[in-house]
């Protein structure tokens, strides 16, 4: 596979990041010199939907070789329940399905922005059809006659035996070119509704957690594949700087990488479309927000 000899997920992940981010903002620092440099910074959750999805998995078992293509698998998220005690401690909120986002306004309704949507995706448990072949004894069928097992677009359970699911993230670090529409401002600027559209591309990195006849394989992060979205949403803006919004973002990500059993010959392969609706708190940060009440000169500063 072209990615086998990658390692070390959070570095690469970093440097390619960093790599577009000083790319984007050196193009912006061109365009936009005329501007007041203003930024913002949203924080949020999410919940996604998943189509189905044929899932190609190849690898080793206890018993021998698998190579199995499932076809139109379902799926679903997996939302954290509300505690406290994981959405408001500092090393766990993280956990749940976030939305991370900033962006950089290049001019007077068009901002650049970069973000990392943690969605979560797992294989219903449930009835599909499956093409190839797998060990008798990794799918617990004795047959000494037949040691491996060939299927051709035929039923099988896909049990609590067997898991696939990118639950520590799958995780679309995305770039993106978003366009504002002002709805609505209160007299004294205080207080304004925008529309916004976005279209943005990136990475897509999967942590997937995998069982294969019971045995379990927990893989680190891994570049899997590349995406494409499109959002768009209302942002309430309630003070100089902070901010409400709602997203809904649709898209799909292709993602021929996906790491099953370590950095071997082993692997899983997909593409899934997906929608997703966030709720984000967001602060404005940069610009010449003045204190005084009266006057603001970026109250609001959305498609003004």
């Amino acid at each position: 596979m072209i990615f086998q000899g990658m390692m070390g997920i959070d570095k690469r992940v970093k440097g390619v990041f960093s790599l577009l981010m000083f790319c984007g903002l050196g193009v912006m620092d061109g365009n936009a010199q005329s501007q007041e440099g203003d930024w913002y910074i949203t924080w949020g959750y999410n919940r996604s939907m998943y189509t189905t999805s044929d899932v190609h998995i190849w690898g080793t078992g206890e018993g021998g070789d698998f190579d199995l293509t499932l076809h139109d698998a379902q799926a679903n998220d997996m939302p954290e329940r509300f505690q406290t005690k994981v959405y408001f401690h500092p090393g766990l909120f993280t956990i749940p399905q976030y939305n991370a986002r900033f962006g950089k306004k290049i001019s007077d309704k068009w901002w650049f922005s970069a973000g990392w949507d943690h969605m979560k995706y797992k294989l219903s448990k449930q009835f599909v059809n499956v093409s190839g072949f797998a060990s008798a004894a990794d799918m617990g069928i004795v047959s000494p006659e037949n040691p491996v097992l060939e299927y051709d677009n035929e039923g099988i359970y896909w049990s609590p035996e067997f898991n696939l699911e990118h639950s520590d993230g799958m995780n679309f670090v995305r770039f993106s070119m978003e366009r504002e529409w002002s709805i609505w401002a209160s007299k004294r600027a205080h207080v304004a509704l925008s529309a916004f559209g976005a279209a943005g591309a990136g990475i897509v990195v999967c942590s997937t957690d995998f069982r294969w006849a019971d045995e379990r394989r927990k893989n680190a992060q891994h570049i899997s594949g590349l995406g494409l979205g499109f959002h768009s949403g209302l942002r309430m803006q309630v003070h100089r700087r902070f901010f409400v919004q709602t997203t809904a973002h649709v898209g799909g990500v292709r993602l021929p990488w996906i790491r099953i059993q370590g950095p071997g010959s082993a692997g899983a392969e997909q593409s899934i479309g997906y929608f997703e609706g966030a709720f984000a708190l967001g602060y404005l940060i940069g610009g010449d927000h003045r204190n005084a009440k009266k006057s603001c000169n970026t109250c609001p500063k959305w498609g003004r």
